[in-house]
């Protein structure tokens, strides 16, 4: 998976930003997994994090899911990407 986009997002974490977990992007959300420290990080330097309900129950990971990530419905997820003012889609 490509670590890009929450590289991008630290880059400018003083500008309103945040990480929108989709797919199988969701894994890096779990507890324990670092991916290179640079979620972490990001969750640690006070970035929202943000992963779709029917992702995380569609791979079984619910529980392993670090309890800053806002967990949220499609719906809602897309309410979020229209909030933000730029939007990167790696």
């Amino acid at each position: 998976m490509d670590l890009t986009g929450i590289k991008l997002a630290l880059e400018h974490k003083d500008n309103e930003v945040g990480i929108a977990l989709l797919q199988d992007a969701v894994y890096f959300g779990c507890e324990g997994k670092k991916g290179n420290g640079t979620l972490a990080e990001a969750i640690e330097q006070g970035i929202s994090v943000f992963a779709t309900e029917k992702d995380v129950k569609l791979r079984g990971i619910t529980k392993l899911i670090r309890p800053e990530i806002r967990i949220v419905d499609y719906g809602k997820m897309i309410d979020l990407v229209m909030s933000y003012e730029k939007i990167i889609n790696i």
